[in-house]
């Protein structure tokens, strides 16, 4: 009864490690992220957290690494193209600037880090005068 405990035990660690790898983050297949935590610096207040509604923006995003789109969840967001993606000592990291509207100067640069076991994800966006960092985690959809 034993042998048999301790041979289910192995069968079932090993089709979950099969299962994490296979659904492991290659920055081929899609993903969706999400923000849990986010913050606006400046230099009149510091930095201090912001939630996605302050700012206007979204907390969450599918990315398409086919198509090079990171797009918000957010109703009426547009798409944000990917110029540049790169798998680099176990992260994805991705890349891209900017214009918001043709007629304002509100053009950002935008980086995202994501580890490829776990899913840990930190973003920056940076812009004239102001910078917004977010921490969150991002799954293979």
């Amino acid at each position: 009864m034993r042998r048999f405990i301790i041979t289910v035990l192995i069968t079932a660690t090993a089709a979950a490690h099969a299962q994490t790898a296979q659904m492991r983050l290659d920055g081929k297949r899609p993903m969706f992220c999400t923000a849990v935590q986010m913050y606006q610096c400046d230099l009149t207040y510091g930095c201090f957290q912001v939630t996605a509604d302050e700012i206007g923006a979204a907390n969450s995003w599918n990315i398409d690494f086919e198509k090079k789109l990171l797009t918000p969840t957010k109703r009426g967001a547009a798409p944000n193209p990917i110029q540049h993606s790169e798998v680099l000592d176990g992260k994805i990291f991705m890349t891209s600037v900017q214009d918001g509207s043709p007629d304002e100067i509100d053009g950002v640069a935008w980086s995202v880090s994501i580890n490829t076991a776990d899913g840990l994800m930190t973003f920056a966006v940076v812009g004239d005068g102001v910078g917004f960092v977010g921490l969150g985690s991002c799954v293979a959809s």
